[in-house]
């Protein structure tokens, strides 16, 4: 008696074991279509996205060898040509006034004076 029950418990056990896996065969084969429908126009897309990259690569390497090509030794760094300034201080002196301003915190004697012709205390008084 007992082993019949036992019996009649596997069985309904299996019967909802197939059922189970039936059901879920099904919602797995539509989600498998699904994942199929997705990823063909993802492939697609990963396609156009690297042809592109390539023409892009293609088009820069052209273009820098066309600038190359026509600038020539003008992209090259060359010294200064030109008139050298007649009035002004030397660079090495500008360096100085400069260390002079720093160490003591104030301007040079006459600074202000030279680039406008008067001082702060003149337009006031």
């Amino acid at each position: 008696m007992l082993a019949r029950k036992l019996g009649g418990y596997t069985a309904e056990l299996r019967k909802a074991a197939r059922e189970l896996r039936a059901g879920l065969e099904s919602e797995l084969g539509d989600v498998s279509g699904f994942v199929n429908d997705v990823k063909s126009p993802l492939t697609e897309m990963k396609k156009l996205a690297k042809e592109t990259s390539d023409d892009v690569r293609k088009f820069g390497s052209e273009a820098t060898k066309e600038m190359g090509d026509a600038t020539g030794d003008i992209s090259k760094p060359s010294s200064w040509v030109g008139p050298k300034p007649i009035s002004g201080p030397t660079p090495a002196e500008a360096m100085a006034d400069l260390e002079s301003i720093e160490r003591t915190g104030k301007p040079l004697d006459g600074a202000g004076d030279q680039h406008d012709g008067h001082t702060p205390d003149k337009a006031a008084g």
